[in-house]
């Protein structure tokens, strides 16, 4: 009897689906876009889903209608600018299937701390979707449409997890710019985007194109870096994965040969020298002759040293052109502070305090090892034959 009286009380005590939300109550959003307004008011644009849309594919081509529906609304700060979105549709906002969020080049200039708050703070929002600055309005890239994907939403998460090919612009969810924002020496990179005309000129269509890296001193954006000084960032943070290599062709100089990164790893080691700190960054690459434009025959060793070497200084001048101008600008957007600090950590304290002057008079060594291991399928290129039908020379 005890035990049937305490299974009824346990099954009233179950809270069963007391805070169930239904689909048709819900207004999915997938992407989210931040501007400043000229009257410096903040407006959103949300990106949301319209489930009825979603058909089998012959019937979405024959109606030709978009899968999503872009709303947006102004406040005097983000959360008042959402509510105000409330005005224009009947279903609640719900953020967690949200995939980007987009914060214009105008308000990352003034500071992105204030925008973000609401992101962080709020437990309706996630912090693991992708960040983007764009060059022009958040508005218009949370509008674009794309060729492959039914929304623009999904296709700008997709472009992001497609950085690493090649390695020339970063990958940053919003947990990842909160730990450099929460770091007294770190600096933050976020990707760039922007729209390009693309299409025919009877029907042109503005593209979405992730371009540029905005470098950011503490939470306030000071420039852009290109993709030479990117990936120049990304060899000394460990986070080049893929991508192509351009050097001479030995042997053809006039020529040039890509070789493709298929392994690459990074070491920061800090140190004092006459009592002044010097950071060494140790680079070790791997590729493989991925293409060659010329007719010299590189499977030879000393080609292949050769192609090493000229490999060695590309690293070299990229991550040379990073560091000189991240100095100048003053942004540790290495996170060398958070080596030193492991390194020394009884001289930190000291050195923290001035950490700006200290970065920019580091004295940084560069050490490359690189290795090319294959050529592929072809050994020698293709030559065109003579009129004897013999290969040309």
């Amino acid at each position: 009897m005890i035990s049937i009286i305490s299974c009824i009380l346990l099954l009233v005590l179950l809270p069963g689906c007391w805070n169930r939300r239904e689909l048709n109550t819900l207004a999915i959003v997938q992407a989210f876009g931040v501007d400043r307004t000229e009257d410096g008011q903040i407006s959103v644009s949300l990106q949301i889903l319209k489930p009825s849309e979603f058909k089998t594919s012959t019937t979405e081509k024959a109606g030709g209608s978009k899968g999503v529906w872009v709303v947006t609304g102004k406040g005097e700060t983000v959360f008042d600018a959402l509510r105000n979105v409330s005005m224009q549709t009947d279903r609640k906002a719900y953020f967690s299937h949200n995939m980007v969020y987009i914060l214009s080049e105008e308000l990352a200039r003034e500071g992105i701390s204030d925008v973000i708050d609401l992101f962080l703070r709020d437990a309706e929002f996630r912090e693991t979707p992708y960040i983007f600055i764009s060059k022009g309005k958040a508005e218009d890239i949370i509008r674009s449409e794309h060729e492959q994907e039914k929304f623009s939403g999904q296709a700008i998460e997709k472009l992001a997890k497609m950085t690493f090919a090649a390695s020339k612009l970063p990958s940053i969810r919003l947990i990842d710019l909160l730990k450099n924002l929460v770091s007294k020496t770190n600096d933050s990179i976020i990707p760039g985007i922007d729209l390009v005309k693309g299409g025919s000129e009877t029907s042109p269509k503005s593209l979405v194109e992730l371009e540029g890296t905005a470098i950011l001193k503490k939470d306030k954006m000071i420039g852009w870096f290109g993709p030479t000084e990117t990936r120049g960032v990304l060899w000394i943070l460990g986070k080049v994965k893929s991508g192509i290599i351009i050097v001479p062709t030995p042997g053809d100089e006039t020529k040039k040969s890509g070789i493709e990164i298929i392994r690459a790893t990074s070491r920061i080691v800090p140190e004092k020298v006459d009592g002044n700190l010097v950071i060494t960054v140790n680079i070790h690459a791997e590729g493989n002759i991925g293409e060659e434009m010329g007719s010299a025959d590189l499977v030879k060793p000393e080609s292949f040293k050769e192609l090493e070497k000229r490999m060695s200084l590309v690293i070299e001048d990229e991550i040379n052109s990073a560091v000189v101008k991240a100095q100048k600008w003053d942004v540790d957007i290495f996170k060398f502070g958070t080596e030193v600090h492991r390194q020394f950590p009884q001289e930190w304290p000291e050195l923290e305090k001035n950490w700006a002057e200290e970065f920019q008079k580091i004295q940084v060594n560069i050490i490359v090892d690189a290795k090319v291991n294959l050529v592929g399928f072809l050994k020698k290129p293709i030559l065109p034959s003579n009129n004897e039908g013999e290969e040309s020379k």
